[in-house]
């Protein structure tokens, strides 16, 4: 189960920071659909241009962190998660759990259907992940 869990991790954190790097490239992409589903308008119509940069530049510092999460969970996944070591399965739930949690919840509260659907599912295939080899990482070792 560590194997399926391991692999099935990695592609949700391949996926995850494909999704991240688009949004570094096309930052407008997600000021879209947050501006659309919390006030039914465009972001160009409500923002002045000033006011759009300081959006995109703190849109892409948001996708920034985000990657950065993303190569710490390959570092936490392929140094203790692939070996079942428990420390490993706590930092996994510590961050993955914040960073998906929290975006699905965001999304979810200020109305953006897409994005929430898509962090939603994310969330299920990590909390999936996670407990299907929980016995093994978690057994008391005698």
């Amino acid at each position: 189960m560590v194997r399926v869990s391991t692999i099935t991790l990695f592609i949700l954190f391949i996926v995850s920071a494909g999704y991240e790097i688009a949004i570094f490239a096309v930052p407008t992409m997600m000021l879209e659909g947050d501006y659309q589903a919390i006030t039914g308008k465009s972001y160009e119509e409500i923002l002045p241009p000033e006011a759009i940069r300081v959006s995109v530049f703190h849109t892409r510092h948001m996708m920034v962190i985000g990657i950065a999460h993303k190569v710490a969970a390959f570092f936490i996944l392929f140094a203790g998660f692939r070996k079942a070591e428990r420390w490993a399965w706590w930092a996994m739930l510590a961050v993955g759990g914040i960073a998906y949690t929290y975006g699905a919840v965001v999304n979810v509260l200020n109305g953006n259907m897409q994005d929430s659907v898509l962090l939603l599912v994310a969330l299920v295939v990590f909390v999936v992940a996670l407990l299907l080899p929980v016995k093994k990482f978690l057994a008391r070792s005698s």
